[in-house]
């Protein structure tokens, strides 16, 4: 067994098209190191042999490029949302083959996964309650935020989906625990900062004056929308593009164009501007919405949130949709994730989580 005051512990989240891995060294109760990677892997566009290949290059990139080697690490602990993937036909199907991948590239004993009853659990308690380990990446972000905050509303934008989570004495007080019952009580919105198509935003964009219904053709994503606006830069664009073209700004005004069936030899960056505009205002209505009607429902349930809340916002996504949302409701309590937990990125932070969280509850 490890000594608490020198250990190390690798944390993943397995999602459906990005695995996020973040390594904490752990030394006299503090994090002396820390390092993240990210592995771009669309679960629907590869075959399940790959998945372990996928793990191996994780810790190359991780591990053995820090110096260190997969021997050294004294637990993996994992948060997997990729099982929804239509890679998988169903649920149990895709968390049985990542189990299996994980496996076959690490120790067995040193795996450790996360419930959605916010717990930690071993591999053989993972592999036959499999469908409580599914999609509960949540729980980890929130109980590590509560070792620094007992009271809050801890907001986790990413690329597909936002999660709202409520936190009193320091626990998470959500109301739903899977994937269905959070989309019911509003505390999980599927839209993000990367991998949202435009329909799903609006059916209609301006154009000289009147308002068209867009094609809906995948020819673009939201991604290609904040590229535009300046609320990603090209290395936050860590998405798939519809079109496999790049990711420069030529490339999205390009994509946009086609949403009204034209091109950027017919239509002007300025209209393709205005365009982009309202379908992030669009997006913003969407979060506004979701956002008034899950602080409705806890307010009924916690008076505490109801003058000036405590907001911690963190993911890719927090200060372009999340940060804007608040605001826009009025809200101005709002903290970043990483400064109050001194976590180095934004974009791993769910990886960060599930690692320090692991390592407090020991």
């Amino acid at each position: 067994m490890a000594k608490m005051d020198e250990m190390n512990i690798l944390g993943l989240d397995v999602g459906g098209a990005n695995t996020k891995a973040a390594l904490i060294l752990f030394r006299k109760s503090k994090i002396y190191k820390s390092f993240s990677y990210i592995e771009y892997f669309p679960f629907w566009e590869k075959s399940l042999s790959q998945i372990p290949e996928m793990f191996n290059r994780i810790v190359l990139n991780i591990i053995e490029k820090n110096a260190l080697t997969l021997e050294k690490i004294d637990f993996i602990v994992v948060t997997i949302t990729a099982e929804l993937s239509d890679a998988f036909q169903t649920k149990r199907e895709g968390i049985l083959k990542i189990l299996e991948a994980l496996k076959k590239v690490f120790d067995e004993e040193k795996l450790k996964f996360i419930t959605n009853q916010i717990k930690f659990v071993d591999y053989t308690t993972a592999k036959s309650d499999y469908y409580s380990i599914a999609a509960a990446n949540w729980a980890s972000t929130a109980i590590f935020l509560g070792q620094f905050m007992s009271q809050c509303i801890l907001i986790d934008a990413g690329s597909t989906t936002i999660d709202i989570v409520p936190i009193i004495n320091a626990v998470p007080v959500q109301q739903g625990k899977d994937d269905i019952s959070r989309l019911i009580n509003h505390e999980l919105v599927y839209t993000g900062g990367l991998r949202a198509t435009i329909p799903s935003i609006t059916h209609h964009v301006p154009y000289k004056g009147k308002y068209l219904r867009i094609s809906f053709e995948k020819f673009a994503f939201i991604s290609d929308v904040h590229r535009i606006l300046n609320n990603i830069s090209e290395e936050d664009y860590i998405s798939d593009t519809a079109d496999n073209r790049s990711k420069s700004l030529e490339n999205c005004y390009a994509r946009l164009s086609r949403v009204i069936c034209m091109d950027i030899e017919t239509i002007s960056k300025e209209d393709l501007d205005v365009i982009a505009n309202y379908i992030y205002q669009k997006q913003i209505g969407i979060i506004i919405r979701e956002i008034r009607l899950f602080l409705d429902n806890l307010i009924i349930r916690f008076r505490d949130f109801k003058n000036n809340p405590k907001f911690v916002i963190t993911g890719l996504s927090a200060d372009f949709l999340i940060r804007k949302s608040l605001e826009k409701l009025g809200y101005n309590n709002i903290s970043s994730y990483e400064e109050i937990t001194q976590i180095p990125n934004r974009i791993n932070s769910s990886a960060f989580a599930i690692a320090g969280a692991f390592y407090y509850q020991l």
